[in-house]
C-alpha cells in the first residue's frame, strides 16, 4: 500500500512539473576576431669551427661573438640558449682531416627590426645555417582572454537588437560556452614584404639588405554561444 502512495505521488509531481510552462529564451552566437602582428621570433642558429686564414675559429669564439652582436643589436643573452653540440671529421687541407665540433642554438629575437639587423650580421659573421621556426606574440593568453570577453559582449548586442525588434528585453543569461573554432596556431611563418613569400633558412635570402622584414599577422577568433532568459 505504502509503495503504491508513492507510486501515486511521483505521477501527480511529474504531471505539475509537465504543465509548468518553460520560460522564453533566446539563443544567439557571437565571434569575434582580432589580429596581431608577432613581437617574438624563434631561431634555430648552427655554429660550426672552422679554418679561417690559417686560424682556427673554434666553437667558443663564434659563440662569444654570436654574444657580442646580440648585445651590440639589443638583444639579451638569456635569449639565446644551446640545444645540441656535435663533432664531424672534415677536410682541413689535402692531406689533412680534422675533428670540427658544431653547436646548434636557440634564439629568441623580440621584433623583426631586430631580426633584419641579425641577418646583417649574420652575413658579415659567416653564419648561413639559420632557420625561422615560428613567430609568435608575447600576450597571446592575455589578447585571447580579451578576445572571448568581445565575443559574449557581441553576443549581448545581437540579442538586444534581435529582442527589441518584437518589443522584447533581454534577460540575464542561463547557459554560457565557447563554441569551438578549431586548433588555432599561435604562431606564423615569416614573409619578406617585397616578395610575399615565406622563408625559412638565411640561404634563401638574397638582397635582404634592401627588403622589410614583415610577418603575417596572427588571426585569433573566438566564438561564444549565449542562452539568455526574455524578461
Amino acid at each position: 500500500m505504502k509503495n503504491i502512495q508513492l507510486l501515486i505521488c511521483f505521477l501527480f509531481t511529474t504531471i505539475i512539473l509537465a504543465q509548468t510552462p518553460q520560460k522564453p529564451y533566446v539563443e544567439v552566437t557571437g565571434t569575434a576576431k582580432t589580429e596581431i602582428v608577432p613581437d617574438e621570433i624563434y631561431l634555430d642558429i648552427q655554429l660550426k669551427e672552422r679554418n679561417e686564414k690559417g686560424k682556427k675559429l673554434t666553437i667558443d669564439y663564434l659563440e662569444n661573438q654570436l654574444k657580442s652582436t646580440l648585445r651590440k643589436i639589443g638583444i639579451p643573452e638569456k635569449n639565446l640558449s644551446i640545444s645540441d653540440v656535435n663533432a664531424v671529421l672534415a677536410k682541413t687541407g689535402w692531406w689533412k682531416e680534422e675533428i670540427l665540433s658544431i653547436a646548434n642554438y636557440s634564439l629568441k629575437v623580440n621584433g623583426a627590426s631586430k631580426l633584419k639587423k641579425l641577418f646583417e650580421h649574420f652575413k658579415k659573421m659567416n653564419i648561413s645555417d639559420v632557420n625561422i621556426t615560428k613567430a609568435t606574440h608575447s600576450n597571446i593568453i592575455e589578447i585571447r582572454k580579451k578576445n572571448r570577453i568581445k565575443a559574449i559582449k557581441i553576443a549581448k548586442e545581437k540579442a538586444d537588437y534581435l529582442l527589441s525588434a518584437i518589443g522584447e528585453q533581454t534577460g540575464k543569461p542561463i547557459i554560457i560556452n565557447e563554441v569551438s573554432t578549431g586548433n588555432q596556431p599561435s604562431f606564423v611563418n615569416a614573409n619578406f614584404i617585397n616578395q610575399q613569400r615565406s622563408f625559412s633558412s638565411l640561404n634563401k635570402l638574397k638582397s635582404y639588405k634592401n627588403e622589410i622584414v614583415q610577418f603575417e599577422k596572427i588571426k585569433i577568433t573566438s566564438s561564444m554561444y549565449v542562452k539568455f532568459l526574455i524578461k
